[in-house]
């Protein structure tokens, strides 16, 4: 999906929590990253500055380190959309879009607004830096399907659920023990199993395994030929891949039921039926990612490059 015009036209418009385990957006960033041009890929080591310390895994993941930081509470509305006539127990799953996104405070307008900023050559360095690895993030919350329903919170109300024997589960009398919900479970439950990783590796396996998850899922895209061909307008393509995430919910996350999914252990064949559309969803968010990165390059590419940033405005520096 590579449209300077797409961009352009998001430039130009009037547009009035947790989130994927880190491991899910480091994945969504190598990934788009495969699909990335060359001169994507100077650009964001120049805007970024990207590093050996600091890649592009790490940066897609960025935002969740800042969303609870002092001063920065408006943050966490950018994160998801919740449509409010969602309900999932009578299979009404349905985004109305700009009247779920009141006064420009979700993940739909954070991404095209975060855009204006990423070429706006008067924001400085710092913003527009920010702004990228906002976008970054938020492609792939918007690929995960409880981040765009309006259900009990994006299924974050929907607890205890067990992914693991009912016996052990535990409800929240356990202190210290990890109470999970429907959110947390499509968060990091599904994908993590579906890899093979406890919830307490290191950071760097973590890692590891998200290089490998992304060249397994773009190996598989280049041979099943899967590639983005629709032509968008200014915020069509954000509205779509939202309102695609929330039907999944429907049709997938809570197909069962409410009551079926508090009464059962979610990793067995509740696991087996939706790891698929887990990873089917990161390797979208990836892809999506590539081809939107691209075209916003094609735009910056008409100026000069970025300047060097600073220690002090790396990696959390600076104005957000």
């Amino acid at each position: 999906m590579r449209s300077t015009a797409l961009l352009a036209a998001v430039l130009g418009a009037t547009v009035p929590v947790t989130a994927w385990d880190p491991f899910g957006h480091q994945t969504v960033g190598y990934l788009a990253s495969k699909y990335f041009t060359p001169n994507a890929t100077a650009r964001l080591t120049s805007l970024i500055g990207l590093s050996p310390t600091f890649d592009i895994g790490d940066a897609a993941a960025w935002a969740d380190t800042v969303r609870d930081r002092e001063g920065l509470p408006w943050s966490k509305m950018w994160h998801f959309v919740n449509p409010r006539a969602d309900d999932p127990t009578t299979n009404t799953c349905k985004l109305q879009y700009p009247s779920d996104c009141p006064r420009g405070n979700c993940i739909i307008d954070a991404i095209l607004n975060q855009t204006r900023v990423v070429m706006d050559q008067s924001a400085g360095i710092a913003a527009r830096r920010n702004a990228t690895m906002w976008v970054l993030h938020f492609f792939g919350d918007l690929h995960q399907p409880m981040h765009a329903s309006g259900y009990k919170a994006g299924g974050n109300l929907v607890r205890p659920v067990c992914f693991g024997p009912m016996e052990t589960c535990n409800n929240g009398t356990v202190p210290g023990d990890k109470v999970w919900n429907l959110h947390s479970i499509w968060d990091s439950a599904i994908p993590r199993k579906l890899r093979g990783l406890k919830e307490t590796e290191s950071p760097e396996t973590d890692k590891k395994a998200a290089m490998l998850w992304a060249e397994e899922i773009y190996e598989r895209q280049q041979i099943e030929g899967i590639e983005e061909k629709e032509q968008c307008g200014s915020m069509g393509c954000v509205v779509d891949w939202a309102g695609e995430s929330n039907r999944l919910v429907c049709q997938h996350a809570l197909s069962k039921g409410e009551e079926w999914v508090l009464g059962h252990d979610l990793s067995g064949d509740y696991f087996l039926e939706n790891a698929k559309v887990v990873e089917s969803q990161v390797g979208k968010a990836g892809r999506r990612l590539g081809g939107w990165i691209n075209a916003l390059v094609d735009i910056l590419d008409q100026f000069p490059p970025e300047e060097e940033l600073t220690e002090e405005e790396n990696y959390g520096g600076g104005d957000l």
